[in-house]
């Protein structure tokens, strides 16, 4: 076992001697069994362990165990709790997905803070083929058949090679204590039950199954660095302005269709959200669809074209930042003089609620036109004034904690009128 991960380490070039490594340990005989060979083959490592507090005084003891056994090898320990349901709950996803986050993001601090380059995971050869059947049974791309990397970033999984009987066999032949997880034998989650009752039938069809899985996914991460090469190149191609990205859907053909997807993945949209934008080509004009981060907007223009907003085009600017356009703001008292300029805003000063702040127009917004009662949304303003998308996605707003109180170069809020009543106000400028 000790010369099969050597080799593995050194083919895939996962460590070198120089290299101090974070090594998650649960406690469980995969864990185990990375921090004892990487220990052995004479890496320098410490040990991380965390306690999501899921299992009561069972997680305590796994924390004692991983605690008393890195003290015995004479390795750096650092162990933390995290209220893991709960967070999950507040958050609104698994505790699963919530437990790999935190874990994760408290890696990255600890090997900040300890000066340590890579971080190792026990992730083996089952836990490729379980993550590649969630992937597929839930539907997936080229990534998602090619499963997990041995190395991604500072991350590395030195037992990518191996399966979990070998890990067993291994661990009984030796009579290596570890601490079992009673949550693995259960067939609550999704993981288990791939594990539990589809793997074994997988393995009855083809004895040779982790075998056929490594090679196919060696040949997949082969085509995933052409594919990715060609996709640089793609991407190099498209215009880009102002941090807007635009694709013509003109251009959209089969050998492109998958560039397009992968960009818009990378912008935070789903696979559901992309097949309805690359739906929506017909649509009517200005439609918008919302990624976790970014945005995309559909055009009816003879030439169909797609804009990927870059995420700094909707953040919010508080007029005390460098801000996007030339805005000045002047605080004055009553009387004032109102010049009839509509690059000249007018506001009163007495009912902005909490600090003024610039950003985008969003799904939703709207304003009382001056000189009106109604509300109006932003987007039927800009269809009644028939601004193009261009003038559209140039477009700010000025808001206060709560409001739209400028639609800037266009048209102020009622609400924020200057009156008899008003003392201050404030006199924003735009300047192109």
């Amino acid at each position: 076992m000790l010369a099969k991960i050597q080799e593995f380490i050194s083919e895939t070039q996962l460590l070198s001697k120089s290299d101090k490594t974070l090594i998650a340990v649960s406690g469980g005989r995969d864990s185990i069994l990375l921090l004892i060979l990487l220990h052995q083959l004479g890496y320098t490592v410490e040990v991380a362990h965390c306690n999501y507090k899921l299992r009561a005084e069972e997680s305590d003891n796994d924390e004692d165990f991983v605690r008393k056994l890195a003290d015995k090898m004479g390795v750096p320990f650092h162990s933390k709790k995290f209220d893991t349901k709960n967070l999950a709950e507040k958050d609104g996803v698994s505790i699963q997905m919530k437990a790999r986050d935190l874990r994760y993001d408290w890696f990255e601090v600890l090997s900040k803070e300890r000066n340590l380059n890579k971080i190792a995971t026990a992730h083996h050869l089952d836990d490729q083929l379980e993550t590649i059947l969630i992937n597929l049974t839930r539907g997936t791309g080229l990534k998602g058949l090619r499963g997990m990397k041995e190395k991604r970033g500072k991350i590395i999984r030195p037992l990518l090679c191996v399966s979990r009987d070998e890990i067993n066999e291994f661990m009984f032949e030796k009579h290596i204590p570890f601490r079992e997880d009673s949550s693995n034998a259960s067939g609550k989650y999704f993981r288990n039950k791939i594990r539990q009752q589809v793997i074994p039938v997988l393995k009855e069809i083809n004895p040779s199954l982790f075998k056929a899985v490594n090679n196919t996914t060696k040949r997949l991460r082969n085509v995933e660095v052409n594919w990715d090469n060609q996709f640089l190149a793609w991407q190099e191609s498209l215009d880009i302005k102002n941090g807007v990205t635009k694709i013509d859907f003109s251009e959209v053909v089969e050998n492109n269709i998958s560039f397009i997807q992968q960009l818009l993945r990378s912008k935070g949209f789903s696979y559901p959200d992309i097949e309805s934008i690359l739906n929506a080509k017909n649509s009517e004009k200005g439609k918008k669809f919302y990624g976790k981060n970014k945005y995309a907007v559909i055009t009816g223009n003879q030439q169909y074209e797609l804009y990927v907003q870059n995420e700094d085009d909707i953040k919010e600017y508080f007029i005390s930042e460098n801000l996007p356009i030339n805005l000045s703001f002047d605080l004055v008292p009553t009387p004032v003089e109102i010049e009839n300029s509509g690059s000249i805003a007018y506001i009163n000063a007495d009912k902005v609620q909490g600090k003024l702040r610039l950003r985008k127009w969003r799904k939703g917004d709207w304003f009382i036109p001056f000189g009106m009662r109604g509300k109006q949304k932003v987007s039927d303003y800009f269809i009644n004034n028939k601004l193009s998308l261009a003038e559209k996605e140039n477009t700010w707003l000025l808001c206060d904690s709560e409001k739209i109180v400028w639609i800037v170069c266009h048209r102020s809020d009622n609400r924020y009128r200057v009156d008899d009543t008003t003392k201050n106000v404030y006199i924003v400028k735009h300047e192109a």
